[in-house]
């Protein structure tokens, strides 16, 4: 396991358990006690989790869907996807994005580009008032629903039935887990049901998720890999790229 993956698996678990000693995690993964307390600094330092003295306890009371604990993971490597996938955007065109954070990096980056006459749908709290307080001139369409603690997302019946009324270029996803077993999956069935009627009314679909997304699994299966025009990530090993470019994936 890649000190990535071992860092955002020690996560999960923190997240899941609410806490958990060194000497535990240590056995969990299989590595030393010193490895674990650099992993959990590290952790820290992005204020995921809070140390203590036998080890660590999760930083936030929202954690499974907390917005502001997953913006300060993998920041940078998800302001790098978002300038990737600026490529993809053009002048006038009418584009979705998902909620989440990375979907809230390529949101800032619209906001700072020089792009006109874009049209935007989110059923993301954040990334609306992101744009709404910019000085852009971009279209802004909420749409609105029952909103998620955590996360800031908009779901339900009303922010489906919104989303159906539009014919959409370009809709870009963040996602909880790519895997060749299970596609493009969510944590929560209902941010699931929103990305899926997204998919529906765009033309063009992009997934834009970092690589400790890979090789994950989550409940909510939205589409298989090949459905999705690209995948737009930051790094991943070359063998596990040939493996979704087998599928009919594009990786970037």
């Amino acid at each position: 396991m890649l000190t990535d993956e071992r860092r955002m698996a020690i996560f999960e678990y923190i997240k899941k358990n609410f806490s958990a000693t060194t000497e535990e995690l240590a056995e969990h993964f299989n590595v030393s006690t010193s490895t674990i307390r650099r992993d959990l600094e590290n952790l820290a330092s992005k204020k995921l989790i809070k140390r203590t003295h036998k080890g660590a306890v999760i930083n936030s009371p929202h954690a499974e869907s907390s917005f502001l604990v997953n913006y300060n993971y993998m920041r940078e490597e998800k302001k790098l996807i978002a300038k990737k996938a600026m490529a993809f955007i053009n002048n006038d065109e009418f584009i979705a994005l998902s909620g989440g954070t990375t979907s809230y990096m390529l949101a800032t980056e619209l906001i700072n580009s020089e792009l006109q006459g874009l049209k935007i749908i989110t059923n993301s709290i954040n990334i609306a008032t992101l744009i709404l307080e910019s000085k852009k001139d971009f279209v802004l369409i909420m749409a609105g629903g029952i909103p998620r603690k955590g996360s800031y997302e908009c779901v339900g019946e009303f922010t489906l039935r919104t989303i159906r009324a539009f014919n959409i270029d370009k809709f870009f996803m963040g996602v909880n887990g790519i895997s060749i077993e299970g596609g493009i999956s969510f944590s929560s069935f209902d941010e699931a049901s929103v990305a899926q009627e997204f998919m529906l009314r765009s033309k063009e679909k992009y997934v834009i998720a970092d690589h400790t997304k890979f090789e994950v699994t989550k409940p909510a299966r939205v589409a298989e890999i090949a459905e999705v025009d690209a995948i737009i990530t930051d790094a991943i090993p070359e063998e596990t790229k040939f493996s979704y470019t087998q599928l009919g994936a594009k990786i970037i």
